[in-house]
């Protein structure tokens, strides 16, 4: 089973960037991981940012693998605590083996067709977070999931 991430390339913070390299690794020790960029649309944010929510969107879209659970980050998705987050994952690596794809939309935002793609619409919180910021957020929380299915220690 597989972990797939798709999102759009973004260079805009280097420690973020850092961050979510350092927990992929730490992810890879428990499954393979693949990560897609698509090019970011390019473009004036809030000058036309349906424009670019659209574009960037198809790109998400066409990305998609056609098998695979498709979990899309969106503020108004489910809410999770970590150990439900980690039973559902562990639930999902059983039961899905073509793998799960999370793909995580732009700093404009999803168009509601990536969000009818998805198997589940995941919240990792209801505020709005940076889509960096949210990477990381995603990536340690996976880390947390993999270290509690597999019951090892992890500080709190």
């Amino acid at each position: 089973m597989k972990l797939r991430f798709l999102w759009p390339r973004s260079s805009a913070d280097a420690g973020l960037a850092g961050a979510i390299d350092r927990y992929l690794d730490r992810i890879r020790h428990f499954f393979p991981v693949e990560v897609t960029e698509i090019a970011p649309e390019r473009g004036r944010q809030s000058s036309d940012d349906l424009a670019i929510i659209r574009a960037q969107s198809a790109r998400l879209l066409a990305s998609i693998p056609e098998r695979g659970q498709v979990v899309v980050l969106d503020e108004r998705g489910q809410n999770l605590d970590s150990l439900k987050f980690a039973r559902w994952l562990e639930r999902l690596t059983i039961d899905s083996p073509h793998g799960v794809i999370f793909v995580v939309g732009g700093d404009a935002g999803l168009d509601d067709s990536v969000r009818e793609r998805a198997d589940t619409v995941l919240s990792l919180s209801p505020m709005t977070l940076p889509h960096q910021l949210a990477r990381v957020v995603l990536m340690e929380q996976i880390y947390r999931a993999c270290t509690l299915m597999r019951n090892i220690r992890y500080h709190k």
